[in-house]
């Protein structure tokens, strides 16, 4: 008799994914703003649950503002004469400054592109796409964040370096860069700058202007002869009064108030609730989260209805309330765990930062803290997904401590990417303009420093640095 084949029963685990656990995955990505967001709604939601006394659940962030000087602030009211009253300083003016662009203009996709996010997030996006050097964006957040409602720049650099810890050349360098992205004249620092940040742009930019530009006051007052006298011991020998009405003309097409350009709604620094908190205390750098982060719910049965059994509906609805919050009451303790436990991680693999400031930070990976703190790495990567650290140097991402790295000269490595990359600017700005370093010459000092470095490795934290190559900064 022929047996057919034989039943075998086995035993193996599988992970089940359930909806409660999809959603305590995604709980830990969220940000601070976000889970305040969740939370409240399930507290709405859920007659289970409640809020510890004393917590908030939506914190009130605190905004300075500067006040503008006084020409810069009557700027766009003088613009609007007849001959600028189309220009997008009337346009500003007319709507309190927050006018939007038509999607029909030059700027209008990139505006009706854009309008999700805040002004201070597209210009941190434009410039993390100029350069990855840790420290010039660590200068840049802290430079974008001091922006004005206008989009002026009004921080003492000298001040912001001392705050920051970096070389003020450093902060200087951020700051010129700010000043080349969209939109046109952001990050200036009084109104004549702003103006001349534009025309620059528009590639109309010339003697003439600069003279207008130096004296806004003759140009208020439509001293046009005086302006013609300037402009001629400026050295502008063919200038004439229609050369200065046509320079007055191009400054009123300018925008006075470039923060509202793209229509975008100002996010400063002060908006951003920090999910910890790291600060020196006696026995070193201490971590610990920032309770307006971590809301604390308590999962309880309401009195009213406790009692109540005949109603079977009613208790089979409040049953399942109540597990909904306690599930949702233990994932923000394991949230708030996972946090602070990666924190600590990151704060103890960065030692030299907190010391010293950005120059220093070294590689990290997310592999190196998931196997310190005993977590898988996907869910360290998604702890770190949003959240930001309050620092003596400022409320900076997590994510920003993850520095890749290259090969020292023992074969370790030790120099994180961006550092390297710092080196590599300051031995182009050492260098003799008639005679500048080819890309083998900074291989060969980077390794004389301890980094090895492949030649076109070097090729390509130029391009990243924006620096050109050896025969275009030749000065001959």
């Amino acid at each position: 008799m022929k047996q057919g084949p034989a039943l075998q029963q086995q035993q193996k685990q599988d992970l089940a994914m359930t909806a409660e656990l999809q959603q305590a995955i995604a709980l830990l990505a969220l940000s601070a703003t976000e889970v305040q967001d969740f939370v409240a709604q399930e507290v709405a939601d859920n007659p289970c649950l409640e809020f510890e006394d004393g917590a908030d659940a939506n914190p009130t962030p605190t905004t300075e503002h500067t006040a503008p000087e006084d020409w810069d602030s009557a700027w766009d009211t003088w613009a609007m004469t007849e001959d600028g009253a189309n220009g997008p300083a009337a346009a500003a003016y007319a709507t309190g400054g927050n006018g939007e662009p038509s999607e029909d203009g030059p700027d209008g996709w990139l505006a009706s592109h854009s309008r999700a996010t805040s002004l201070q997030e597209y210009l941190m996006q434009q410039f993390e796409e100029v350069t990855d050097d840790a420290k010039l964006r660590l200068a840049a957040r802290f430079l974008i964040d001091g922006l004005d409602d206008a989009g002026y720049l009004r921080l003492d650099l000298t001040a912001v370096a001392a705050q920051l810890r970096l070389p003020e050349e450093v902060v200087d360098d951020a700051r010129a860069i700010v000043q080349t992205l969209e939109p046109s004249g952001i990050g200036a620092r009084d109104l004549a700058e702003c103006l001349r940040l534009q025309l620059h742009a528009r590639g109309q930019l010339d003697g003439t202007c600069e003279v207008c530009l130096s004296h806004l006051d003759l140009v208020a007052t439509k001293n046009y002869t005086q302006l013609v006298k300037l402009a001629k011991a400026a050295g502008e020998d063919a200038t004439e009064e229609e050369d200065i009405r046509l320079a007055i003309t191009e400054l009123q097409r300018c925008n006075p108030k470039p923060a509202t350009t793209l229509g975008l709604t100002s996010s400063r620094i002060e908006s951003v609730v920090p999910d910890v908190v790291v600060s020196r205390g006696p026995q070193g750098w201490e971590v610990q989260l920032n309770g307006a982060a971590f809301p604390k719910l308590l999962s309880v049965l309401p009195t009213a209805v406790a009692g109540n059994t005949a109603a079977n509906g009613a208790k089979k609805y409040l049953n399942e309330r109540l597990g909904r919050a306690k599930w949702l009451v233990g994932a923000l303790e394991t949230r708030a765990k996972n946090t602070l436990a990666v924190a600590r991680a990151i704060v103890a693999a960065q030692p030299t930062f907190f010391e010293a400031g950005a120059e220093f930070l070294v590689p990290l990976t997310l592999r190196t803290v998931a196997e310190t703190v005993g977590l898988h790495e996907s869910t360290v990567s998604r702890v770190v997904s949003g959240k930001f650290m309050q620092t003596p140097f400022g409320v900076l991402p997590l994510r920003q401590f993850f520095a890749s790295g290259v090969a020292s000269a023992g074969g370790q490595v030790g120099v994180a990417a961006s550092s390297v990359q710092n080196m590599i600017a300051k031995l182009v700005k050492a260098e003799d303009p008639k005679y500048p370093l080819s890309d083998e010459a900074i291989v060969a000092k980077l390794k004389a420093e301890g980094v090895v470095l492949a030649r076109r490795t070097v090729a390509k934290y130029r391009g990243i640095l924006n620096i050109p190559g050896t025969a275009e900064r030749r000065v001959r």
